[in-house]
């Protein structure tokens, strides 16, 4: 079990609990994943539709993993609780939402098939034996691994008049399956406990009143080993005022419509600090002339170059501005760009954001001479101390392409960082001093060109001058811009997947790096566009909730580059 101080404190003992929903997207699944998530559990939320969530703040987020699959598959089902385990460990909790066709309940019962039939009323069943038979598989599997028992498995089971075929699932799964596993899982654990929730959900008169809330805190409740660690085999039936157990030998827990019965979780401590360093490559039209270039370039190409200065800028800067981090980004300008499209850049600069220099023509350091390199940089100082009255002190390669060269002549005119580089993929370092990489010359014998890679025989890096990692993964351009002349272009990825692939690195870094940074890189000619700054701004908005927790700062390159070298050179 992982660290309590990474995530809330429950009021009934649930934090840090691995629960797996199925039918998640429903309206009763939706409840119970947000419901465990107060609770400081990580969810594993599964079923063959989208889930709909609102609210859901950041620390919560990084509790969930959204999982599409079929659960009346029984391979769908299987390969769940494998990835499950494989994102937050062994599941400790099962809730059962079962899956139903509503084809029976639109026809009367004369003009129904068997199969409409069979499909109605038996799916429920197959999908809870599946998700049941396979957590408690999990159970056995990690018990003898581990050679001890899981500590209190539970699993809690909804039943609706629809899954269940009667009022009140006198004909449904705790007749069946709730009587049966609550045998022989104490065969398994001598802990482990089967329950159900009954309800009717504003379909009859003891469902009326009943929310999905309603029954997601009942979910809780008997999940709980603290509160109902000694209840098993019962069906509690949740009514508009008051729950009892369906044998009605008990009316234990009260249900109250105007507040939840059980409490909230307590807010987490802080961790270490996430510096996140949002950065734009103002392209544009140099773009295709630089690295870019290619004899078949056509208008339609250099025209989403004035896209980016003339629609992706103002969008992206109305954005930046609206989330208030304009004046805390850094945006790394060619020359021509400057030069192409003065009132533009203006914009960006009277942003308050840090300028730093991109090459004049987007042109790779490998296809200029050093003399050319020189004088390309020395240009590009002189148009940036005009935009910006001060030197600048930083410096992105054009498609990260710098050579050593590159490296010398940033030490030469005193720049402080470059971005172009990622010996590291979250932490600064001093730029590199190596020797270049001598290519193989497979003609002559082996021997002559099986060595390691030579370090400098003066220095090991190039301090003060400080590396900002960047590189493809952290930007917006190479999987969502399509360059047709370009190896690595492809344009048509959706932008939930750069979303998600973006979520998934900040999450792992927070949970495994002491004071990280978080470089995100957007161009305006993709970014701007209307299907992907939706996605930019989200996941914006997400790392500004992160800095509500106190866990992230927004900085300009620059300063993290100071901040980082400051503290290494103590």
């Amino acid at each position: 079990m992982q660290d309590e101080s990474l995530s809330r404190r429950s009021f009934l003992g649930l934090e840090n609990q691995h629960v797996f929903i199925t039918g998640a997207a429903g309206a009763i699944g939706g409840e119970a994943v947000r419901e465990f998530l107060d609770h400081g559990c990580r969810v594993t939320a599964f079923d063959n539709k989208p889930l709909q969530l609102s609210g859901i703040d950041a620390e919560r987020f990084s509790r969930l993993h959204l999982l599409n699959g079929d659960g009346a598959d029984e391979a769908s089902i299987e390969a769940g609780f494998v990835k499950a385990k494989e994102r937050f460990g062994a599941v400790n909790i099962l809730i059962v939402n079962p899956t139903q066709e509503d084809s029976s309940n639109s026809k009367p019962i004369w003009d129904l098939s068997l199969d409409d039939w069979n499909r109605s009323h038996q799916l429920g069943v197959r999908t809870s034996f599946l998700a049941i038979k396979h957590f408690l598989r999990t159970v056995r599997d990690y018990q003898e691994s581990s050679g001890c028992e899981m500590d209190s498995p539970s699993i809690v089971v909804t039943e609706t008049e629809s899954t269940a075929g009667l009022t009140a699932g006198k004909a449904g799964l705790h007749y069946g399956l709730l009587s049966t596993v609550r045998k022989e899982i104490l065969q398994l654990n001598s802990e482990g406990r089967i329950n159900a929730v009954a309800c009717g959900l504003g379909n009859s008169d003891h469902g009326k009143g009943i929310t999905p809330a309603d029954v997601a805190r009942t979910m809780a409740f008997l999940a709980s080993k603290r509160a109902a660690g000694h209840i098993s085999g019962q069906c509690i039936q949740v009514e508009g005022k008051e729950s009892h157990y369906s044998t009605q030998t008990s009316k234990a827990i009260s249900i109250k419509d105007s507040a939840p019965s059980i409490p909230r979780a307590l807010a987490k401590p802080k961790r270490n600090k996430i510096r996140v360093a949002v950065s734009v490559d103002l392209d544009a039209v140099s773009g295709w002339l630089g690295t870019s270039a290619h004899p078949d370039n056509v208008l339609a190409d250099y025209s989403t170059g004035f896209f980016a200065a003339r629609v992706g800028v103002p969008r992206l800067l109305r954005m930046l501005t609206k989330l208030n981090i304009a004046d805390r980004c850094t945006w790394f300008i060619p020359g021509h760009s400057a030069e192409s499209f003065p009132e533009e850049v203006k914009k960006v600069v009277e942003s308050g954001c840090e300028i730093g220099l991109h090459g004049y023509a987007h042109e790779g350091a490998y296809q200029l001479t050093p003399e050319q390199e020189r004088d390309v940089l020395v240009r590009c100082m002189e148009i940036a101390q005009n935009l910006t009255g001060k030197k600048p002190v930083g410096y992105r390669a054009p498609l990260y392409q710098l050579r050593e060269t590159t490296l010398d002549l940033l030490e030469e005119y005193g720049f402080e960082y470059d971005a172009s580089l990622t010996d590291h993929d979250c932490h600064p370092f001093f730029a590199p001093k190596r020797p270049p990489l001598e290519p193989i010359d497979f003609s002559k014998p082996a021997a002559t060109w099986m060595h390691p890679v030579k370090e400098s025989p003066s220095a090991p890096d190039r301090r003060p001058l400080v590396c900002v990692p960047c590189n493809y993964y952290m930007e917006d351009m190479t999987p969502m811009q399509f360059l047709p002349h370009c190896e690595n272009s492809q344009g048509f990825v959706d932008v939930r997947v750069i979303e998600n692939l973006w979520r998934d690195r900040f999450l792992w870094i927070r949970d495994n790096e002491e004071e990280p940074i978080f470089p995100v890189l957007m161009h305006p000619d993709t970014s701007g566009m209307a299907h992907v700054i939706g996605m930019l701004q989200r996941m914006l908005e997400w790392l500004k909730e992160w800095e509500r927790e106190g866990e992230v700062e927004f900085l300009q390159t620059g300063e993290i580059a100071r901040w980082w070298k400051e503290k290494m050179l103590k």
